[in-house]
């Protein structure tokens, strides 16, 4: 005669169920750090009027956004937080993965722009002052030994 099935759960069960609620944990923490991160960056980013500076902060942006996609795509994040907590919820992870793909194209955009105005119109400019600068550096050295010549070599230094 067969034995009934044990309704009990596996010795395995439970340590299991732990290690995946101790993971769901640090993957929320770890996402919730690196939000943090994100929301300074944003703030620096849409208050900064510097073209230079905002070409830096996009790169940090960028580089913080592909790991940070990544993180919450991968096996400790998102899809565990959701799946383990309210799995109803997994088919709209799909569309917040589709934005993760429209945030990047965007902001690559955005460096393409910011990227053509720093090496064009901004490059341009800053050699136009830098030109500019060195013709009044020069300028100014012209009159200093005009200057110079006709107080002490021609007039000999009268007063």
């Amino acid at each position: 005669m067969a034995r009934p099935a044990s309704t009990r759960p596996s010795p395995g069960a439970a340590p299991a169920a732990a290690v995946r609620s101790a993971a769901s944990a640090a993957a929320r923490r770890r996402i919730d750090e690196e939000h943090r991160h994100l929301n300074g960056l944003l703030r620096s980013l849409t208050h900064s009027h510097d073209p230079l500076r905002i070409r830096t902060l996009l790169a940090e942006l960028e580089a913080l956004l592909v790991a940070h996609f990544a993180g919450e795509e991968g096996d400790q994040g998102l899809h565990q937080v959701v799946g383990e907590g309210a799995a109803h919820r997994l088919p709209n992870l799909q569309r917040l993965y589709d934005e993760h793909r429209a945030f990047l194209a965007h902001l690559a955009a955005l460096r393409a722009d910011c990227a053509a105005l720093v090496d064009g119109p901004i490059k341009q400019l800053h050699a136009g002052v830098a030109a500019l600068a060195e013709s009044l550096r020069r300028h100014e050295r012209d009159e200093d030994e005009l200057f110079g010549e006709a107080f002490y070599t021609d007039l000999g230094g009268r007063s």
